[in-house]
């Protein structure tokens, strides 16, 4: 106590982690994966592949339900690193359990964007697109086949919902100088097809 009220005294100050899968682990701690009741996963689908608009009487509480998650997800796309800490080594026994959560998840933060753009919240959806491309691409990282196929069915899902936000509303300079920004990054080599299918 003395040495705390002492002038000059200094203490680390928390950080946020260096590794963005710590985040990601938090978000799947708090997911709540049961659909309710009356509503089927087939509306879900339909309204992720752009078949048909978004129903808050059904889906909004389920994206309620994981709005902890969702925030969490986002928190940790600002981390640049991304380390899953998986153990090749084991071969076909090195445990993946993290894809199924990562794939609800994705689909999750899509929704959520769908649902923020049916509410005139533009920009947010924007973000939370944006977000889960920077998700795709940590899913992906340094992983085997199937997770480069997580990863890649999340990043679709994304830029589908940003194809079809910049066709039917007139998007800001500044936001879309940000979706610009984040399609010029991708490439035929976002994920390392090669290198999966050696640890594959």
């Amino acid at each position: 106590v003395l040495l705390l009220g002492t002038p000059g005294w200094s203490y680390a100050q928390p950080t946020g982690p260096a590794n963005a899968a710590l985040r990601y682990w938090m978000a799947f701690a708090m997911l709540q994966e049961t659909v309710p009741d009356g509503t089927p996963g087939e509306l879900l689908a339909r309204v992720l592949n752009g078949q048909t608009g978004w129903d808050e009487e059904r889906l909004g509480k389920v994206l309620d339900a994981n709005a902890s998650a969702i925030g969490m997800m986002r928190r940790g796309t600002t981390v640049v690193n991304c380390d899953w800490g998986l153990d090749y080594e084991l071969g076909p026994s090195t445990p993946v359990a993290h894809l199924p959560k990562a794939r609800v998840l994705g689909r999750l933060a899509t929704l959520a964007g769908i649902r923020a753009e049916s509410m005139g919240q533009l920009n947010d959806a924007i973000d939370t697109w944006l977000a889960g491309v920077r998700f795709s691409q940590h899913v992906a990282q340094d992983g085997s086949l199937v997770s480069v196929l997580a990863g890649k069915a999340i990043l679709e899902a994304n830029l589908r919902a940003l194809t079809s936000a910049s066709q039917t509303s007139r998007l800001d300079a500044d936001t879309a100088t940000r979706v610009e920004t984040a399609i010029r990054t991708l490439s035929p080599r976002t994920f390392d097809w090669g290198a999966a299918f050696r640890r594959e």
